[in-house]
């Protein structure tokens, strides 16, 4: 029987190793040499790089999706206060995952045939996430802006970027940024808070952390 701890440390193991090397540079064997595992023992639990780096980016997705909906229904149904904390989570949640957020930013075209048909849909589940609350706010005329795909995804682009650059270890702290993303996230879609309403929307309650438990970054 494949146990939990075993299966977490090669994810762990292979979230280093794919952000470090990306898909295409690493190999399996640099996996099982990062997990401190023979070869034989690593194919007990992944045959291949392919079907780790599949687990690795379903887990994540997946973990995504169930937190931030949990977030989101923590908070009324006003759309404003809905698209603020689920900016605030993404933004958490690349913060505290920059390594699986490299990964699943930069690496999951790499899966093939019924591992990317899965990831696929998670990740259009994960993106309509956002993009329900602003065509909810375009139809009650609280947004101003004429395509909520659009829009979209420019928030999400500014929330992903989070995996390039930021460092714990930087000038910017994680305050500032979810202060300033989500300030940014309402002028996309026309809307300029002033400092008292930024408040209001910074102190709604993003009670689920958005670190990922078992394959979270630890450094």
């Amino acid at each position: 029987m494949r146990s939990t701890n075993g299966r977490n440390n090669i994810l762990r193991s292979a979230r280093d190793t794919f952000a470090d090397k990306g898909f295409d540079g690493a190999s399996i064997r640099d996996i099982a040499q990062t997990a401190g595992l023979s070869l034989s023992a690593l194919y007990y639990y992944f045959p291949s790089k392919q079907e780790a780096l599949y687990e690795l980016v379903h887990t994540a997705y997946t973990w995504y999706v169930e937190h931030c909906r949990a977030v989101i229904a923590d908070v009324d149904d006003d759309v404003v206060d809905q698209l603020a904390v689920a900016v605030r989570y993404l933004a958490r949640y690349r913060m505290e995952n920059v390594s699986v957020s490299t990964v699943l930013l930069r690496d999951t075209e790499r899966l093939t045939g019924d591992n990317a048909v899965r990831v696929k849909e998670l990740q259009r589940e994960a993106r309509e996430i956002m993009g329900d609350i602003v065509q909810a706010g375009i139809d009650s005329g609280k947004f101003r802006v004429s395509s909520a795909a659009l829009a979209t995804r420019a928030i999400h682009s500014i929330c992903n970027s989070l995996s390039l650059w930021y460092r714990p270890t930087g000038d910017l702290t994680p305050d500032m940024i979810e202060r300033d993303f989500t300030q940014y996230s309402m002028r996309i879609l026309g809307i300029d808070p002033d400092e008292a309403e930024l408040d209001r929307l910074l102190a709604l309650p993003v009670n689920q952390a958005g670190m990922l438990d078992f394959i979270a970054d630890t450094n």
